[in-house]
């Protein structure tokens, strides 16, 4: 590019220069939002063919011989034989922008502003060394002005759009990123600003489509790719999803590419693929505790309930404060008929986040379970308190729950028990039974999953009987049965039948 043009022309040293800014705002921006290429700055404006007449020949010289020292005393010298010119004022600007001397490169770009108070050049750079200087507002007011005589140049659009980014104004920076790319600029960097944006607001398909935009890229990365799964899952794009994934596993194994694509593969249901990749994540070195936490959900839902324990109980311990975790473990806990322990994990998830309704919920279900009626009246008065939204039907809860008190009390004082049942066929199928009850599985869950009993879709519930009213040896089963205790299978008529009692 031709310094010594009149200013004027400056305006398209720009248009060369995709990310030339990035080091100025390396004070202002969180780092995570400073992506692109390395400072050219010079490489622009000196490293060009030299013109017809230049005003300072000896510093382009020096510069292009790889000496920005000897280049910034050139400059100067020409700056003190009187040339007080654009083409000398804002090389000498950005000389010292390099030698990191701020108040001096913010007294040159302003002696070119006011030589050439048009040239959105000009105002670019000066704003460049006022941001350095930590003069954010000055530098945005010449940005702004600098808009006025060029709404297309690239410099100060993206300077304007991240210091847009930097203070919160998001939808204007995304405005401004758009607009750059209007101009034509194309770049990784310029894509993953704008999908991260609009993932901030919530539109995770456009996220997906400008991340999109990176892959296939030679700067596409292994972390773009697991991003772009996870955009696809929050916009419901499963195939996408699994794709990106195992393209990022491909790329480089890690702990979030594994973890990620066994993410993705529970998400769509493939619990089996998501326990292959979640296990392999969680041995890495930097994994993250979420993969475990998913890891023992995967698991749950496998019915691998044992292992799935191991794992929600080492994720409590790695994560010791997570009102989910806990809350995630209580549900297990339960699911396993161990509600004691269930309600204890329960309350700590509760202590952790009052706010988590859906702790209460559970808490006031299992005391329900176990006909512990004050207690499960309580809990949901709790509820209420917490969640005046939803009053008419918790009301009407506890009204359910006064009526169950009240038949409860009358059915036992008439001799009553209330059982869950269940009825299997063959000793393959006890076999399996009984090795989940010992394991601690629900005993409705495996009740609806291999009785053959009239009651099995209400995981075995037959109500409220009277011991004598059953044939033996049914009978014996059911009278020394204890609350919330199992009974041995009893072989009767060609098939086993196993009984729990319920408070």
């Amino acid at each position: 590019m031709n310094i010594g043009r009149p200013a004027r022309d400056l305006t398209m040293i720009a248009r060369c220069r995709l990310n030339s800014f990035r080091h100025g705002f390396r004070r202002s921006v969180p780092r995570r939002l400073l992506t692109g290429t390395p400072l050219m700055i010079l490489l622009v404006l000196l490293a060009g063919p030299a013109p017809a007449e230049d005003e300072c020949p000896r510093g382009r010289e020096l510069y292009e011989a790889g000496d920005p020292t000897g280049a910034r005393a050139a400059y100067q010298e020409c700056l003190t034989a009187g040339m007080e010119v654009p083409g000398v004022l804002l090389p000498l600007s950005i000389l010292n922008l390099e030698a990191d001397d701020f108040v001096a490169a913010a007294d040159l770009a302003a002696r070119a502003v006011a030589v050439a108070p048009e040239d959105p050049e000009a105002r670019y750079w000066y704003g460049r060394a006022l941001l350095r200087s930590e003069r954010a507002d000055e530098a945005k007011a010449q940005w702004e002005q600098g808009l006025m005589y060029s709404v297309e140049h690239v410099g100060i659009l993206e300077g304007m759009a991240r210091l847009s980014l930097a203070t919160g104004e998001t939808a204007k920076a995304y405005n401004l990123f758009t607009q750059l790319q209007r101009q034509g600029v194309d770049a990784p960097w310029l894509h993953r600003l704008l999908a991260e944006i609009a993932a901030g607001k919530g539109l995770w398909d456009q996220s997906l489509i400008h991340l999109e935009q990176v892959i296939g890229s030679t700067e596409m990365t292994a972390d773009d790719l697991i991003l772009a799964s996870e955009l696809a899952l929050v916009a419901r794009h499963g195939d996408k999803a699994l794709d990106y994934g195992r393209r990022a596993v491909a790329l480089a194994p890690t702990a979030r590419t594994l973890g990620g694509l066994g993410e993705a593969f529970f998400a769509v249901d493939q619990v089996d693929s998501a326990i292959v990749y979640l296990r392999r994540a969680v041995v890495e070195p930097e994994a993250t505790h979420r993969y475990r936490f998913n890891l023992a959900n995967a698991l749950e839902v496998a019915g691998l309930f044992t292992e799935a324990g191991d794992e929600f109980r080492t994720y409590l311990v790695e994560a010791p404060e997570d009102p989910v975790g806990h809350f995630n473990y209580g549900v297990h806990l339960d699911k396993g008929g161990r509600s004691e322990e269930a309600l204890a994990v329960l309350a700590r998830a509760v202590e952790l986040d009052p706010d988590m309704l859906t702790a209460y919920v559970v808490r006031a279900q299992i005391y329900e379970g176990q006909g512990r009626w004050d207690e499960a009246l309580q809990a949901v008065e709790a509820l209420r308190e917490r969640d005046p939204g939803n009053a008419a039907e918790l009301r009407e809860w506890s009204r359910r729950l006064a009526s169950l008190q009240t038949a409860s009390a009358e059915a036992a004082s008439t001799g009553k028990v209330h059982l869950l049942y269940m009825v299997l066929g063959d000793d393959d199928v006890l076999a399996r039974v009984r090795e989940e009850l010992a394991q601690g599985v629900d005993f409705a869950d495996v009740t609806m999953r291999y009785s053959g009993g009239p009651a099995a879709a209400r995981g075995g519930d037959i109500g409220w009987i009277r011991p004598e009213e059953m044939v033996e040896p049914l009978r014996g089963a059911i009278e020394i049965l204890s609350a919330n205790e199992i009974s041995p299978p009893v072989e009767s008529g060609g098939l086993y039948h196993i009984f729990k009692r319920v408070p």
